[in-house]
């Protein structure tokens, strides 16, 4: 459409401007020493727009068959400019090897050329962050463009990493109903949303997001498999612990039957039952629905279950899967457990540092009082 208005228009204007060139040719007479040209301006402009295009060809030509390198005009720049993107390129670097402070000094001096700004600003922020300079990552994230969605993350998710998901979730509600279209085409935003859900234990409110983020895709199928260990077990042992849970309510009905019996919400199920009182029953509960693949999802809820000694029936569970799955870390992190809740803390560190040794990205997740 705007194609064709545009077409309209030249057309438009060259039908106002032809009969007035052609009644009106002008004239151009160009004296050199003893020799004169003389034109009228039609003509001139066309000889000088055959002169331009006969010289880029012959410059193409020239470039391609001696393999010229291309012609810099950075001399034109000012020496600030040419200082910024240096800036620019060192930043990037120490931020890259992780020396935030220096990263933090560099995005500041690239202030000065204005290309790429939000960029910048951002990169400038995380790093003042990542240096421990809170004051300064807060005011630059603050800088930014105000109605743009991706500044409303970088705001959101400064303040989670600083542990401040009140201030988080509270500066992002007004922005996730502003902000349909862009949650529907990425759904970082409502990621961030659900994390900072999450994090303030808003179970219920956290529930009602759950199909809206199923729906839109804000997590891709294979990372909602690991996702809904890290809500549903929480959310679940959070609101029966409350009395808060209720079958019939709004956010849990509108789930999907898939959703409301799956393995994460089970978890929440047995963990509520051991914080009861009722270890016995969780455990039973537990070997019900466990399977070996979910150990390496459930592995971030299981772990803070407080099953005590009701952990024999588990353990031999445990051990008739680790006879065919001898390197199977996750196994023997949750042999630790089983030693940890029984208090045969020797043994859980043993068994832990043997769960280490083939799954080192579980110490990101480590055992609870495991001294």
């Amino acid at each position: 459409m705007i194609r064709l208005i545009v077409a309209i228009a030249v057309l438009g204007l060259a039908m106002w401007l032809g009969p007035i060139l052609v009644n009106h040719p002008g004239y151009v007479m160009i004296v050199v020493g003893g020799i004169t040209i003389e034109a009228t301006l039609i003509n001139m402009v066309l000889l000088l727009a055959m002169l331009a295009g006969a010289w880029w060809c012959l410059w193409w030509v020239i470039k391609r068959l001696f393999h010229l390198p291309k012609i810099s005009f950075s001399f034109l720049r000012s020496r600030q400019e040419r200082r910024a993107r240096q800036a620019l390129k060192q930043g990037m670097l120490a931020y890259a090897r992780q020396d935030y402070a220096m990263a933090s000094q560099q995005f500041e001096i690239a202030y000065a050329d204005s290309d790429w700004w939000s960029v910048k600003q951002t990169m400038a922020a995380y790093s003042a962050l990542m240096a421990g300079d809170l004051m300064k990552a807060n005011q630059r994230a603050a800088q930014l463009d105000p109605d743009e969605p991706d500044s409303w993350f970088v705001v959101a998710d400064l303040l989670l990493r600083q542990q401040n998901a009140q201030a988080a979730l509270a500066y992002l509600e007004p922005k996730v109903s502003q902000a349909a279209k862009a949650l529907a085409k990425d759904g970082k935003l409502g990621r961030l949303y659900i994390d900072a859900l999450r994090q303030t234990g808003q179970w219920q409110r956290l529930l009602e997001q759950v199909p809206l983020a199923i729906k839109q895709q804000w997590f891709n199928k294979a990372h909602w498999q690991q996702v809904r260990f890290q809500l549903y077990p929480f959310a679940v042992r959070g609101l029966l612990t409350q009395g808060l849970f209720d079958e019939n309510a709004a956010y849990w009905s509108q789930l999907s039957a898939k959703e409301r019996k799956s393995v994460a919400v089970s978890l929440g199920r047995v963990w509520a039952l051991a914080e009861q009182g009722q270890p016995d029953q969780a455990e039973k509960q537990l070997l019900d629905v466990l399977a070996l693949n979910d150990l390496r999802h459930a592995w971030a809820a299981l772990r803070h279950i407080p099953l005590g000694r009701h952990v024999l029936a588990l353990r031999k569970q445990l051990q008739h899967w680790l006879r065919d799955h001898p390197n199977q870390g996750h196994l023997y992190a949750m042999l630790a457990y089983c030693a940890q809740q029984e208090g045969e803390l020797e043994q859980a560190r043993m068994a832990w540092q043997k769960a280490l040794q083939y799954q080192p990205d579980l110490a990101q997740q480590p055992l609870p009082d495991l001294a």
